[in-house]
């Protein structure tokens, strides 16, 4: 799995995640709460295995969603612009816990 976090010229966060063919750009409107948010619940689902963490958009909402099972560890990103419309699958992907967490160390 690799992961890459970058902050644009107006604060945003770009996040590109890949693994084994699949791949998605995800973005959220403020760089510091987005990432924060992305290491608690990296945290989170190495610790208790679940995290979960919501990125804002003008037009909507990214969800990762975290959980492990034994030494496996599933990912998953939704896209919602709206309650009508509900959750969209963005990017989905299943390694080892080791591989997840040196691919999901996030910047302090």
């Amino acid at each position: 799995m690799l992961l890459t976090l970058e902050e644009d010229a107006f604060g945003r966060v770009v996040g590109r995640i890949a693994h084994k063919g699949a791949q998605a750009t995800v973005t959220g409107t403020d760089y510091s709460a987005a990432v924060s948010e992305l290491r608690e619940a990296v945290e989170s689902a190495l610790r208790e295995g679940l995290g979960e963490c919501f990125w804002h958009e003008v037009a909507g909402d990214y969800r990762w969603l975290f959980r492990r099972e034994g030494s496996v560890m599933r990912t998953a990103i939704l896209w919602s612009s709206g309650t009508l419309t509900g959750w969209e699958h963005k990017f989905w992907a299943e390694c080892e816990a080791q591989e997840f967490e040196s691919a999901m160390r996030v910047p302090q």
